[in-house]
């Protein structure tokens, strides 16, 4: 079940239901457009506030940004007309959400507005509203394996295929030499890697939206823009023992058991990502493929956990760079079944469009 406090509880979650707010229908248009000129305001006055370079006021935006205030916008969410929780609105706002996460640099500035105090309270109304959603609780859902596509995009080459033991090896090695190198202060300008999902070049799956659209299509971090793509099915070979991350308390739980210290690898970019200095962790996906096949993140876990400092005894880890409603194959334990299906982003990248089914050449 998903609870409005989960959904309020994590960044992602929240950044969810800031765009759902934001794109109501009339007859409330006039309510959400103030609610829109409020966080735009208040947003850039706190990137100014934080240092960062803002400029261009856009259509609406009073040019005294200074004046803006959690508590306008909270009270602006507390009686903006909420649009039915349609599984097309939900889409358009997940999409928002996922495509605005960062681990690089520092939350956008929408991202520390609804972190604010008086702006997270004012959220739970709408958190409370999607909770009773059928769509939002089929979010916990466990990965359905079978229904799972493999999405193969036009702009990106494929990669040879991952060994785990190679990349266990690479990473310790890696960490080895940023302690040499690296400065430690983790306010240094460096970057590095920062994702934690298992090595590139192992398979990766995902489900499908209600209406067939798979869910990796509409759901990328830091999306790339890319518009062609063909999905492959895919079947698990045997009974699959499946990882199930729901949350925080999961995440932590597969680090404490299999961790993996990346400290000097990753302290830069977390920590501007989180403002937390300390030890950082990953889950050891060698290790974790003794006992599962596959690690499915749920999207209520991701919304929940991702883009935060998850607490790890002594450490802390971050979910990061890992779409929602993917599962991270950590065998050969599946096998394409011939099916395969063309999609194509429309011209104004607003929906995908199913090119049909094409011949699997082998």
């Amino acid at each position: 079940m998903v609870s409005a406090g989960q959904l309020v509880a994590g960044p992602r979650g929240r950044r969810l239901l800031l765009a759902f707010a934001q794109a109501g229908e009339q007859p409330g248009a006039d309510e959400v457009m103030r609610l829109c000129i409020a966080v735009r305001a208040l947003s850039m006055r706190l990137a100014r506030e934080r240092g960062d370079a803002v400029s261009g006021f856009g259509r609406g935006v009073p040019p005294d940004i200074s004046a803006a205030t959690p508590e306008e916008v909270a009270a602006l969410l507390e009686r903006v007309p909420l649009a039915p929780a349609t599984p097309v609105r939900l889409r358009e706002a997940l999409r928002a959400s996922v495509d605005a996460a960062m681990y690089w640099q520092e939350p956008d500035a929408d991202d520390l507005v609804c972190a604010l105090p008086a702006v997270r309270a004012a959220l739970v109304r709408v958190a409370e509203h999607l909770a009773g959603s059928p769509t939002v609780q089929t979010w916990a859902a466990p990965a359905d394996l079978t229904d799972q596509w493999v999405l193969a995009w036009d702009a990106e080459p494929p990669l040879p295929l991952a060994d785990l033991e190679v990349w266990r090896d690479a990473t310790i090695a890696a960490e080895a030499a940023a302690r040499r190198e690296r400065p430690a202060d983790p306010r240094a300008n460096w970057s590095g890697e920062w994702w934690s999902h298992p090595p590139q070049g192992l398979i990766a799956s995902t489900g499908t939206f209600a209406d067939g659209n798979p869910v990796g299509l509409w759901l990328v971090e830091d999306s790339a823009g890319w518009t062609e793509a063909t999905a492959h099915r895919i079947r698990a070979a045997a009974p699959s023992r499946v990882y199930e991350i729901d949350g925080a308390a999961s995440w932590a739980a597969l680090c404490r058991e299999f961790p993996l210290d990346v400290t000097a690898l990753r302290r830069h970019d977390w920590y501007r990502t989180t403002d937390r200095s300390g030890p950082w962790v990953l889950p050891d996906w060698t290790g974790i493929a003794g006992r599962y096949d596959a690690v499915h993140l749920s999207i209520a876990g991701y919304l929940a956990a991702a883009t935060t400092a998850i607490e790890v005894d002594d450490s802390a880890s971050v979910i990061a760079g890992w779409n929602p409603d993917t599962t991270w194959w950590l065998g050969d334990t599946t096998h394409r079944t011939g099916e395969q299906v063309r999609w194509h982003s429309a011209a104004d990248g607003s929906t995908w469009v199913s090119g049909g089914a094409v011949t699997d050449p082998r």
